[in-house]
């Protein structure tokens, strides 16, 4: 690869880590109500005074207004260090914080992605394998419906049946953060049914649309020349599929993997609002309630910063698959 070129897609990257730092400081400062004042009664500090409340505002960043372009130095200065600040609320720091609740996000997204992926592109090959017959349509039908689902609708609809209804798994998916960082074969089994609505809900839906999208990818690459060679040579239709169709149809692809990161991450935020988990989606959820502006612009900004890296290494993935496109 031309180191040019690396150089440009670093260089795009922090530039849209830059912009997401940017976009994050006015849209907390959008929101109504005084943080400090907000942690002052929530503390229910007795003989509250102006003095105590203008130290946690200089501490929060917003000494002398919200737009003062002093504070946005300092909060621009600091984000881009990974120095998150303190939360009150919790008496902590932000970053301790995030680093608490990142495996369990880490966790949930990356099963999640590797399930849909495990699931959706053989499904993808298979819809192919038995185009005009009920079982394609069943497949692709079923792949648009569930593509089209919000991942909070069947996230609470599973909910409901397993949960409220036939109690087959836990109210709250929580479990020690020991069970994730020193895993053992109990640990492993408790969290693996803890976790199996909240990855279901994420799976799923990834995995529709990974089914629609090798598919499409697969209907494509079949039409090229060099598939119609193979035939014409004699090479049985189980190898074309699978060593020449689907090997081909994994560039296309593997572009979508980004946006199923993305995507996922998205989803994973309202799925662990619903199950419990304490993971960065619930931790960004209960600081923007309090408008915790360290915790929620922190929490935020790390969770962006691991979507753009994924971009990124796509990018290079893509290229690497497919030498004929340069980055």
């Amino acid at each position: 690869m031309n180191i040019f070129l690396i150089a440009r897609k670093i260089v795009q990257a922090i530039a849209l880590v830059l912009v997401m730092a940017v976009i994050l400081y006015v849209i907390f400062r959008l929101m109504p109500g005084n943080p400090a004042q907000i942690f002052l009664f929530g503390a229910r500090t007795h003989g509250s005074t102006q003095a105590q409340l203008h130290r946690i505002e200089a501490q929060l960043g917003l000494t002398g207004g919200k737009w003062n372009y002093k504070n946005f130095i300092t909060y621009m200065a600091d984000i881009l260090t990974f120095n998150f600040g303190y939360d009150y609320f919790r008496e902590t720091t932000v970053w301790q914080l995030i680093v608490q609740a990142l495996p369990y996000t880490l966790l949930l997204i990356g099963s999640a992605t590797i399930l849909s992926y495990v699931i959706g592109l053989p499904l993808g090959i298979v819809s192919i394998w038995t185009r005009g017959k009920k079982s394609e349509g069943t497949l692709v039908s079923s792949g648009l419906i569930l593509n089209s689902i919000p991942y909070f609708i069947l996230a609470i609809i599973l909910y409901l049946y397993f949960v409220a209804y036939y109690k087959l798994e836990p109210v709250r998916s929580v479990f020690p953060l020991t069970d994730i960082t020193h895993p053992t074969l109990s640990s492993l089994a408790y969290v693996a049914v803890a976790l199996t609505l909240p990855m279901a809900t994420l799976a799923v839906i990834g995995a529709s649309g990974n089914l629609l999208t090798m598919r499409a990818a697969m209907v494509s690459v079949l039409g090229e020349d060099f598939i119609m060679t193979a035939r014409a040579k004699g090479v049985k239709e189980g190898s074309i599929m699978f060593r020449h169709a689907a090997r081909n149809a994994m560039i296309p692809v593997s572009t979508r993997m980004a946006l199923d990161f993305a995507t996922i991450a998205s989803g994973a935020v309202i799925t662990e609002i619903i199950y419990s988990i304490p993971g960065i989606g619930n931790l960004t959820y209960n600081a923007i309630l309090n408008l915790d502006y360290p915790l929620a612009e922190g929490a935020l900004f790390f969770l962006a910063l691991i979507v753009i890296v994924a971009y990124s290494l796509v990018d290079f993935i893509h290229a690497w698959l497919d030498p004929r496109i340069s980055l």
